[in-house]
């Protein structure tokens, strides 16, 4: 789901000891298993999953491992269906002898993988039954009713998926993975009627994963259109820490720091700095560099992208100082800094051939020779 594909910040690591512990093995094998099951049966994410529970990456890879010999458990029970009749066709029959009271909690989890592996395959009918046996073994098994909200969003039938979506939720109200799918959907049907309740699900996302990209690119803007700048400041500051490289971290930076007054906006830019790792702390320089750029603030933008430049050359700052040199009519001075911006990165000749504050360049026989 969602807007990244992000790698989501670690926790505290988990110690060897308490890993090892036969209780801590079986609760992360049953978390990781109901991630595999939520997040597309993907086994990617399941390890960032896991890797945001604090898991180093031995851990990760045990875990991960344990889970793949659970699932292929499952795949030789399910060979074994095919062989003795009870899937037909690749349908997969419920058991009528399966009834309420006389399963094991397993045998309901493999009802709604059985499901899953239907619904990606496209056989939603036969997903369905599924879900709807497990849910008749289970009227609180979780992840029955959050899949068929999903099973609902592929056949267009909006309502009826977030009618699942709350049912799951009525039962777990905390579970992340159901809320982002409500939240994802909620967006989809955004109306003046229901963002309120969409915001609702942003927050309580928040309130239980307070890094979380989605929710905090959501509430930032939700601040931002509302005038609330101070609690889009505080949000975009935990995003741009763990995303600095992602424009739309970049942008709603940006977009929060020329909400600020001139003043206030500088200091601010200054304060955060201190709190940065070395890299997101460079990124937040570039980006203080365009904020002044914005505010006309010609010469000491250019400060800014030197300085950085001489930390580590970067090609953006070569050409947003270019840019101001442009703009400054000191055409010699910009047209060595767009070769300096080209030797770094030449895809950014196809930039410099579009962008509008160039534009009294791209006749000039010098900008041509270089964007060849």
């Amino acid at each position: 789901m969602g807007l990244f594909d992000f790698l989501k910040p670690k926790k505290k690591r988990i110690d060897d000891e308490t890993f090892n512990s036969e209780q801590y093995r079986r609760e992360i094998l049953a978390f990781a298993k109901t991630i595999y099951f939520e997040q597309k049966l993907q086994y990617e994410n399941v390890e960032v999953a896991l890797q945001k529970q604090g898991l180093d990456g031995p851990q990760t890879a045990q875990v991960i491992e344990s889970l793949k010999r659970l699932n292929e458990h499952a795949v030789t029970d399910f060979n074994q269906a095919l062989d003795s009749g009870e899937i037909v066709d690749i349908k997969i029959t419920p058991n009528p002898e399966h009834v309420k009271g006389n399963v094991e909690p397993d045998q309901v989890d493999k009802y709604i993988g059985y499901g899953a592996f239907q619904m990606e395959r496209g056989d939603l009918e036969n997903a369905l039954e599924l879900f709807d046996k497990a849910l008749e073994l289970d009227e609180h098994a979780t992840l029955a009713y959050a899949n068929k909200g999903s099973l609902y969003v592929q056949k267009g039938d909006k309502a009826q998926a977030l009618d699942y979506f709350n049912k799951a939720l009525a039962i777990e109200p905390n579970h992340v993975g159901v809320l982002e799918n409500k939240m994802d959907l909620l967006y989809d049907m955004m109306t003046e009627e229901n963002e309120g309740e969409f915001i609702n699900t942003v927050e309580k996302i928040l309130e239980n994963d307070p890094e979380h990209p989605n929710a905090l690119i959501y509430i930032i803007q939700f601040n931002l259109k509302n005038g609330k700048v101070q609690a889009a400041l505080s949000s975009v500051k935990k995003l741009f820490a763990n995303y600095h490289s992602e424009h739309m971290a970049i942008q709603l930076l940006l977009a929060t720091f020329s909400m600020l007054p001139e003043a206030e906006s500088i200091k601010e830019f200054d304060h955060y700095h201190q709190t940065l790792m070395p890299d997101a702390q460079y990124q937040l320089g570039y980006c203080k560099g365009l904020h002044l750029q914005s505010l006309n603030k010609f010469e000491e933008a250019i400060a800014v992208f030197d300085s950085l430049n001489k930390l580590q050359p970067f090609s953006w700052s070569y050409y947003q100082m270019a840019i101001i040199k442009n703009l400054q009519s000191e055409t010699e001075e910009c047209l060595a800094l767009l070769e300096q911006t080209f030797n770094l990165e030449p895809e950014l000749k196809e930039d410099a051939r579009q962008f509008p504050h160039l534009q009294n360049l791209w006749n000039d026989p010098r900008f041509i020779a270089i964007t060849r």
